[in-house]
């Protein structure tokens, strides 16, 4: 089982998430080879009578920021983390703004803040930091002014 199928069940038991959540989560983490297989996330989509993923995201992007703040628990994000959060977003359809157009802009600033809080922690950022740091606008879709905003909450 990989560390994304291992944190995707912690989430499940941690979370009340609504049925299709849970559903959702579960072919994720029962896919035996662990590399978030479409087919099965298309045959559920299929048995729910769901035409596309994106149709569902008000069910989707929660899950994915929730990942994002489990993460964040042990300290910042780690590059595999960022990876598998640009996985989840391909799997469940998350498309650029999305985070924002659906209503989760309080949710975005305040696992940026998080992370951003941590990497100023110590009051330098390395060039690592700084890559991590531009890697998060991306992941979230936001614009240069949206990120720039959330950045000055805390210089």
């Amino acid at each position: 089982m990989t560390n994304l199928q291992n944190s995707l069940i912690i989430l499940l038991q941690r979370n009340a998430y609504s049925e299709i959540q849970c559903d959702l989560l579960n072919v994720l983490i029962n896919d035996p080879l662990g590399n978030l297989d479409v087919l099965q996330r298309d045959i559920f989509l299929k048995s729910r009578n769901i035409r596309r993923i994106s149709d569902i995201k008000v069910y989707t992007l929660p899950i994915i920021i929730d990942y994002a703040n489990l993460c964040l628990e042990d300290g910042w994000l780690t590059e595999e983390e960022i990876n598998n959060i640009t996985l989840l977003k391909l799997f469940l359809g998350v498309k650029e703004g999305d985070f924002y157009r659906n209503t989760l802009k309080n949710d975005v600033r305040n696992v940026l803040l998080k992370h951003l809080r941590l990497l100023y922690a110590d009051g330098q950022i390395t060039p690592q930091e700084a890559l991590l740091m531009s890697n998060m606008q991306g992941l979230f879709g936001l614009s240069f002014s949206e990120y720039e905003e959330i950045i000055k909450e805390i210089e």
